[in-house]
């Protein structure tokens, strides 16, 4: 499995329809496998779905995200999780131990957001040694 975020320097960026770079973690048996930055800016928002889709990402974290290009990314089987915001280290790691709800990394506005990713049954059977 393949998490993205998009990246903008160490912060995940504001908005993936312009987003310029994602950080790429490759996931196998709950371990990392391996991690990569890889430059999107020239792949225009139309594309950026079966770009995606092409390097095997499963899920994508992002800030903002247009309806249509979230819409693109699901009907490729892509799941999305929107209005994220911190350190791009610090929310592949509440990703990880499933806590992308908590308050630090919701986006400011978006009031409610939180609490549609809580409970992944798919991410805690991956890391069933996780933190509570």
């Amino acid at each position: 499995m393949k998490v993205a975020i998009t990246r903008w320097g160490t912060r995940v960026s504001p908005l993936f329809d312009t987003a310029q770079q994602i950080a790429l973690w490759e996931l196998r048996g709950g371990e990392i496998a391996g991690r990569q930055d890889i430059s999107i800016g020239y792949v225009p928002p139309p594309f950026r779905a079966d770009f995606l889709a092409g390097l095997g990402v499963g899920t994508l974290i992002c800030g903002g995200i247009s309806g249509f290009l979230h819409q693109q990314l699901l009907a490729r089987g892509i799941q999305v999780i929107p209005w994220v915001t911190g350190e791009v280290e610090d929310v592949f790691r509440a990703y990880l131990h499933d806590r992308l709800h908590w308050k630090r990394f919701v986006m400011p506005g978006c009031r409610g957001c939180r609490h549609r990713f809580r409970g992944s049954a798919k991410r805690r059977s991956l890391f069933s040694s996780r933190e509570d």
